[in-house]
């Protein structure tokens, strides 16, 4: 009787798991990531306009490139390839009037590494080629609609009286700060200008222009509107 009572308390007990232990087993899963694109910003570039007869420098945004010469190109409404070798630009577009090679031509020479542009059939054209589509002053840096630090350069080529002209900066109506600037060179040749301006964050406009002989009165002036960043 007592060896039946064993036998079945032994069975209960495995039934019942006595004396084993048991080990739970947790898996965590850990959260899934993903990496979204990030698109570059997009890239400032300046390019040259015929604006009534005369070319005007003016920043505008494009998808961020290393292909810039065509980017730049782009910007100005001209779908077309460019080669550069040895200094020469070759744009493969076959047919321009006679401003738009004159914007080509601008637009691709203010690259260091671009003397001259084959295009339309014409080959080595140069800035000297387009002389009477440049203004008396011509503001090349910064050009309109350009971000600018707190201190910059404003820079340009100028053709005007004992290459005399000045750079003032003015907001809301009111001159904040004047320079009397002298060109490499005076009229009737065209002379090279640079000076450095400073100014607080905001909206400004630089004005260059040449003072009359006579009374001082601006003439050929050249309005550029800008944004000091903070």
């Amino acid at each position: 009787m007592r060896l039946r009572l064993l036998f079945f308390g032994a069975l209960a007990c495995l039934a019942a798991g006595c004396g084993a232990t048991e080990t739970a087993t947790t898996t965590v899963s850990a959260p899934s990531t993903s990496t979204l694109p990030v698109s570059p910003s997009p890239m400032a570039i300046t390019v040259f306009r015929v604006d009534n007869g005369l070319l005007r420098p003016k920043v505008t945004h494009v998808p961020h490139t290393t292909a810039v010469a065509t980017a730049a190109l782009d910007a100005l409404g001209l779908r077309a390839d460019v080669a550069i070798d040895g200094g020469t630009a070759k744009v493969a577009l076959d047919d321009a009037t006679q401003d738009q090679q004159a914007e080509i031509v601008y637009t691709l020479t203010q690259f260091a590494t671009i003397k001259r542009v084959d295009v339309a059939g014409r080959t080595g054209l140069t800035r000297a080629d387009f002389a009477s589509y440049v203004p008396p002053i011509l503001v090349e840096t910064p050009a309109a609609g350009a971000e600018v630090p707190s201190t910059f350069h404003v820079a340009g080529t100028a053709s005007v009286f004992e290459a005399t002209l000045v750079v003032q900066l003015e907001r809301a109506g009111k001159v904040i700060a004047r320079q009397t600037v002298t060109a490499s060179e005076g009229a009737p040749g065209r002379g090279t200008f640079d000076t450095t301006m400073t100014a607080e964050p905001g909206e400004l406009t630089i004005a260059a222009f040449a003072p009359s002989a006579a009374n001082g009165a601006p003439q050929h002036e050249v309005d550029v509107p800008v944004t000091v960043k903070p």
